[in-house]
């Protein structure tokens, strides 16, 4: 009896180890790309200028908040044919999983060992005071609009689409992408999925100044598919809005 147990036990064994191991040999063919703050070449301080300007202010305020130290890229993204892999640090940063082919993303917690699952797809809501009343501005209602603008990203010829809100002329987003890459799109930055290529360079107006993020580097590698999968010894939970 005990050798058919261990018999039993082995055979579940042989057939279940390739299946676990799986994603630990399958290799993905990805890029990885890091991103840094964007905010132009910061004003240069003069006798006539004393202290901070604006651009300086607001750039070393979300450099703070990004949580990066000097020379650490804020936004770091994985990406593949099939796969998404987003690292956020700072203030509402975390590790995002997604695969392209599914309706959930993953968010994963690695100090309580969670990871939540999202909608794949979701609006970036912004909220914009109007007198007495308040308007929800929500990329949901962007219209995408390519144009024939270039330029030459970390190496990457890319092209310039705007994301315009068609009431909200002042709502406007600048994405700079290359067809040379797969689509990089996650949860509130789903609008993305309507780019035909790699987003390498967002820029939004705020004030007088244009702020986003920019593509620094870009490296080739081929990485294990368990990279772009939740744990299995996470804790797994729904959110609900």
């Amino acid at each position: 009896m005990k050798n058919l147990v261990l018999s039993t036990f082995l055979l579940l064994f042989y057939f279940s180890s390739p299946a676990q191991k799986k994603s630990e040999t399958n290799l993905i063919p990805s890029w990885k790309i890091s991103y840094n703050l964007d905010y132009g070449t910061p004003a240069i301080e003069s006798k006539d200028t004393p202290g901070d300007t604006e651009k300086d202010l607001l750039l070393k305020l979300s450099a703070a908040l990004s949580g990066s130290a000097e020379g650490e890229s804020p936004l770091t993204c994985y990406i593949s044919n099939t796969y998404i892999r987003v690292e956020q640090m700072g203030l509402g940063g975390g590790i995002t999983l997604a695969d392209k082919r599914d309706t959930l993303s993953y968010m994963l917690d690695t100090l309580e060992k969670t990871v939540t699952s999202y909608p794949a797809e979701m609006p970036n809501l912004q909220i914009q005071e109007l007198g007495d009343s308040v308007a929800v501005l929500s990329t949901d209602d962007l219209r995408i609009h390519l144009t024939a603008d270039t330029m030459t990203i970390a190496g990457m010829h890319c092209k310039k689409a705007v994301f315009q809100h068609p009431e909200k002329e002042e709502y406007k987003i600048n994405v700079w992408y290359t067809t040379e890459l797969p689509t990089l799109y996650w949860q509130k930055y789903s609008y993305l999925k309507a780019v035909p290529g790699c987003a390498l360079a967002i820029t939004t107006k705020s004030g007088n100044l244009e702020i986003g993020i920019k593509a620094q580097r870009i490296e080739k590698l081929d990485i294990p598919e368990k990279f772009f999968l939740p744990p299995a010894d996470y804790t797994l939970n729904t959110y609900t809005f």
